[in-house]
């Protein structure tokens, strides 16, 4: 209880202070990224137990085993016992670029303290250099720095709980810094990793595809050089994990299993809001797996209408941002209309939902921000971590249920100020100029 507190209180007092920085952006951030880089990188993995899975994995891999087929060599880690029931029969989801750069943590023994440490250390290195480039890079935007480089989004489920869509997030943010030298192959090389880090950093591709061209001529040779780079690097980085074609088939697998049971979506709270209706017992201590077949086919039905339901309003906000791009090129505006393709997919048309699945649209807001993303993005970070504050709290707490409120509260904010994001953006630009 006295840890959820301070977690609250620490929670409120980094987002609040995030959004005044936004408004006055430091013109030199370096010492506050440095300081929370310092406070967050002696995180223990509180939110989530996603680590031990990556460790797993990638201990296995180094070791010859295959992750990717199946699930079978996981009772040879000594990662399994911390690995969440519901992963345990789930080959790896994730990419081969991520296997590879947690190969580090696997070189340690089974110390869990000295595993997470040398990954951080590995992975905060990587994290300097990035920061240290864009320094030199955008040291005309300060507001780049504060969006992302100072985003407790960034800090705590990056660095802090090493999710893997760190290391998609820096090699996006590489790419973005490689443009500013030129739009050559080096924005594809960037793009191509991070999507081998985790598939829905693909979603990005707007940017690496449309970035510098004018005609369609342009931008089908820039499609091109896309696939080849991403053919090239998928080969390369799965030649150490390669057990034939059932490689992909079990990640896919894999992927798959994942979105099985929504969670932190518009569909799971019309799933849950369905079991309650139809008398479902509160399932504190319980997982949806352990419903019983007439509670599970409540659920089911309730998400498949709501699936439905927030696909199409995913497409309301997916169609004016493409439309719009076909009759405005530049830059910033492109930075945006990306950043708002991934939020929309991952907020939206996706069935499962964590925070950290945000941080693939961040580097693009920290390019260009309109005053309502901006608002939106303050509210974003907060509601979406804190459903997670609950995973300290043991089942049988009476807080349990109650801290899961906070998945509708972030469901709440994902459709708030719809219009001003996805179709009023060229307006309230106009508006705020004018002003």
């Amino acid at each position: 209880m006295v840890l959820l507190a301070v977690l609250c209180i620490g929670w409120l007092l980094a987002v609040t202070a995030w959004a005044e920085l936004l408004a006055r952006p430091p013109g030199r951030p370096r010492r506050l990224f440095y300081a929370g880089l310092v406070v967050t990188a002696g995180m223990l993995p509180l939110l989530s137990n996603d680590l031990f899975s990556l460790l797993a994995q990638a201990s296995l891999s180094r070791q010859g085993q295959d992750v990717f087929g199946s699930a079978a060599a996981y009772r040879n880690s000594p990662w399994f016992a911390w690995i969440g029931a519901r992963w345990r029969e789930s080959p790896s989801p994730y990419g081969p670029v991520t296997l590879l750069a947690a190969w580090p943590g696997s070189l340690v023994g089974s110390n869990p303290f000295l595993a997470d440490g040398s990954l951080k250390i590995s992975w905060g290195l990587a994290l300097v250099a990035v920061f240290e480039l864009s320094q030199r890079r955008f040291r005309e935007g300060p507001h780049f720095q504060t969006m992302l480089w100072l985003n407790p989004l960034f800090l705590v489920e990056g660095i802090g709980q090493l999710h893997p869509d760190l290391l998609g997030a820096l090699l996006i943010t590489t790419g973005l810094l490689l443009r500013r030298r030129s739009p050559g192959p080096g924005g594809a090389l960037s793009w191509a990793m991070a999507t081998l880090c985790k598939l829905n950093l693909a979603l990005t591709v707007p940017w690496f595809a449309l970035v510098a061209t004018r005609t369609w001529a342009q931008r089908l040779r820039r499609v091109a050089v896309l696939a080849g780079v991403f053919a090239v690097v998928a080969v390369l980085a799965y030649a150490p994990f390669w057990r034939g074609p059932e490689t992909l088939a079990g990640q896919w697998r894999s992927l798959r299993v994942s979105t099985l049971v929504p969670g932190g979506t518009l569909v799971d709270v019309a799933g849950a809001v369905a079991g309650a209706l139809a008398g479902e017992p509160s399932h504190a201590g319980r997982t949806v797996e352990e419903f019983d077949a007439s509670q599970q086919a409540v659920r089911a039905q309730a998400w498949r209408i709501a699936q439905a339901i927030a696909a199409l309003i995913a497409l309301a906000a997916i169609v004016p941002l493409g439309l719009r791009l076909l009759r405005r090129q530049d830059e910033e505006w492109l930075a945006v209309a990306t950043g708002g393709f991934v939020v929309a997919i991952v907020t939206l048309a996706s069935p499962k939902f964590q925070s950290w699945y945000l941080l693939a649209a961040v580097p693009f807001f920290a390019l260009r921000c309109p005053p309502t993303w901006r608002r939106w993005w303050v509210w974003a970070v907060g509601t979406s971590v804190t459903p997670e504050f609950q995973h300290i709290l043991p089942r049988s707490s009476p807080l349990y249920v109650p801290a899961s409120l906070g998945t509708l509260a972030s469901v709440v904010i994902f459709l708030c100020w719809f219009r001003g994001r996805f179709w009023a953006g060229d307006r309230e630009e106009g508006a705020a100029a004018a002003g």
